[in-house]
């Protein structure tokens, strides 16, 4: 029954996936950064060989899996949670070309960074720092912490659409985009962590990167509105969280 069960779980994930392109390919997409090279349709090269991490709330997840490039998603990898539903998603970023690692800070947390911390030379790292329980968009250490331990720059990350379905959860909700709608993906200045924090660094730099989300935010908002995003500096960001 185990194994019926399984593979029902992932022809019901082959054809979630196969809906979602289906709507994603009717949609326009537009990357916005201070960059080129900070967007999700960036392919780096040998002589660029930064990865980042990136970190976006819960709630906008569908939209930067789906507007990826392919070898994007083949050199990236997410955290995901060891809660059934993180099984489906887990399943679902296999069949798109990400690899994963299942873990997170109520379950798993410190397997999940050793093998984050060992398995992804070469690869940007994806974090919800929000999930998986919440509380909807405050952010978690976990990231911060990463990007102190291995020298990665943090990126925050903000999605929205011009129409789209918001599906409630027990949490938060999930931004879903109607079909032939606008999405915009906004993408940081990466953010410097200082290696070995202390408790209070560490405190410190999660509110730095909490400031610059929530700015970022607004700038999504802006857009949403017709009107061109300023991207906020880290250094701006570091001047309101302290």
């Amino acid at each position: 029954m185990k194994i019926r069960s399984r593979w029902l779980n992932k022809l019901a994930v082959w054809l979630g996936i196969v809906g979602f392109r289906t709507l994603f390919a009717t949609c326009r997409k537009i990357h916005l950064a201070p960059s080129e090279r900070l967007t999700l349709k960036y392919i780096a090269g040998p002589d660029d060989p930064e990865r980042f991490i990136l970190c976006t709330w819960h709630d906008a997840l569908v939209l930067p899996t789906f507007c990826s490039v392919k070898r994007v998603r083949e050199r990236t990898c997410c955290l995901v949670s060891r809660h059934q539903d993180g099984g489906y998603l887990a399943d679902a970023m296999a069949i798109l070309g990400y690899s994963t690692v299942r873990g997170s800070t109520s379950k798993g947390g410190a397997q999940a960074l050793k093998q984050l911390l060992d398995d992804t030379a070469g690869k940007h790292i994806v974090i919800t720092p929000d999930g998986p329980r919440g509380p909807r968009r405050e952010l978690k250490p976990g990231a911060v912490f990463l990007a102190s331990q291995t020298g990665r720059r943090i990126c925050v990350a903000a999605y929205v659409c011009r129409s789209g379905w918001r599906i409630q959860g027990s949490w938060t909700d999930m931004l879903i985009p109607k079909p032939f709608t606008t999405i915009y993906l906004l993408t940081s200045e990466p953010i410097a962590v200082p290696p070995d924090l202390s408790r209070e660094q560490l405190h410190h730099y999660v509110g730095v990167v909490q400031t610059a989300l929530d700015d970022l935010h607004v700038q999504a908002e802006r857009v949403l509105q017709g009107k061109s995003p300023v991207f906020p500096s880290p250094a701006a960001a570091e001047r309101r969280a302290a």
